[in-house]
């Protein structure tokens, strides 16, 4: 098949059953695929760049900044890490198989590549899952979370989820060979024993990687959004009752103030009465000021936390809806494939599923995009990365005796920025 030689290895590999009956439609599709090219590559090339760079941005800025690892952006880190994985082992080699139409990378990396391109998507795919769940105890049950929630336990929970996703996987590694295909060339496919155990694995990954990840997801931030919002109503209430406190404390005060004025016509010397009356007044006035400011700071960093942490829900939501928008029809796509290949090719064609595959890639650097743009934290620390990498090369580059000075610039740069770290 030989528009199928142009697909090197992506992850979730379109069955080679009932080739003779959608041969003619590939033919048809390959005579518009060199058009498609002169797009796709541009493209790949956006993407890739913007993944590594946003990626290694995101990396830098966690790594340099010891203010900024919180628990939650530890989780972001590792999410950044897997997708520069992605776009590192991904983009390049399947825009290269599509070129050339031919996987020119030999057996070893015919088994290496699709494995640790299926563990860095299961490893994304469940640190979303954990940062929901962290984010769920630490707003919803803040005090059952605090003997657990720790730096220590993110880095068990890590190393978790990647030795998971590396079992998970492993089917991928072991089944993963070179199949030759007309012309000499060769494609990159899982040689599975029958169609029925590849169903069923692929259907097993659906569920893993799609089906339980999307309700634990929903389950999470829609109980995460009612106690944000129960908490926003009390922060209403708290407001209306301390106005209404306010309305108290002004009539007992003008009260007591009639009551003196009365008073003060009983006493013998009038600049005894007015003293007492001056007196008087100011302690009450004095007293109800000392009472508001405790309850005023009390409400404003209040309000300050509830800000924080729908902020920060806002952004998570955001990264969550992007990834499962870039990877979710090509989960569908291929899954339907595995029954009923004519129907794609016939339906979408083979144009359509490398659209499928570039937007899933594309998950890769929407999440720099995403935290530059929904956090002020982010924004502030790679400005000040950036201007710490200009002043560097400014005093001679990479200079072994200004290695320490420039650390030490970027941890300071950005001390001011940690204060909107992701740790509501």
């Amino acid at each position: 098949m030989e528009a199928d030689n142009n697909d090197s290895f992506v992850f979730f590999n379109l069955t080679d059953q009932n080739v003779s009956e959608i041969n003619g439609r590939l033919n048809i599709v390959a005579n518009h695929w060199y058009d498609y090219g002169k797009i796709q590559i541009p493209l790949y090339c956006i993407i890739f760049m913007l993944a590594i760079t946003g990626n290694c941005l995101v990396i830098l800025t966690l790594v340099q900044n010891k203010r900024m690892r919180t628990i939650t952006n530890l989780f972001l880190l590792n999410l950044a890490v897997s997708d520069l994985l992605l776009g590192v082992l991904c983009m390049p080699f399947t825009l290269v198989g599509a070129l050339l139409r031919d996987f020119i990378f030999g057996e070893f990396m015919c088994k290496l590549l699709p494995y640790l391109q299926a563990c860095s998507v299961s490893v994304g795919v469940w640190t979303l899952v954990a940062i929901s769940v962290e984010r769920y105890y630490a707003i919803c049950h803040p005090l059952r979370s605090l003997r657990w929630q720790t730096v220590n336990h993110a880095y068990k929970t890590i190393c978790t989820i990647w030795s998971g996703s590396f079992i998970c996987m492993s089917p991928i590694a072991m089944l993963s060979k070179l199949q030759p295909t007309n012309q000499g060339h060769h494609k990159c496919r899982e040689n599975w024993p029958s169609l029925e155990f590849e169903q069923v694995y692929n259907i097993l990954l659906d569920i893993v990687l799609l089906v339980i990840p999307l309700l634990v997801l929903a389950l999470t931030y829609s109980l995460i959004t009612r106690t944000l919002w129960k908490g926003i109503r009390r922060e209403k209430c708290f407001k209306h009752h301390e106005v209404s406190g306010k309305e108290v404390t002004q009539f007992y005060l003008n009260r007591s103030r009639s009551a003196i004025s009365k008073w003060e016509y009983c006493i013998q010397e009038p600049s005894e009465g007015r003293k007492l009356r001056y007196s008087s007044a100011q302690d009450l006035s004095n007293s109800s000021r000392y009472r508001k400011p405790g309850k005023g700071l009390r409400r404003t960093n209040a309000e300050k936390s509830l800000i924080n942490k729908k902020r920060v829900i806002k952004m998570l939501f955001a990264v969550v809806l992007e990834f499962f928008i870039c990877w979710t029809p090509l989960y569908v796509v291929n899954t339907i494939a595995l029954f009923q290949p004519s129907i794609i090719y016939s339906s979408i064609g083979y144009t359509g599923v490398s659209f499928f595959q570039l937007l899933a890639y594309t998950s890769s650097c929407c999440n720099p995009i995403t935290y530059c743009f929904m956090n002020c934290g982010f924004r502030k620390s790679f400005l000040n990365l950036f201007q710490c990498m200009k002043k560097f090369q400014e005093n001679g580059g990479f200079v072994l005796g200004h290695t320490s000075e420039f650390n030490l610039d970027v941890k300071s740069a950005s001390k001011n920025s940690t204060e909107h770290a992701l740790s509501p």
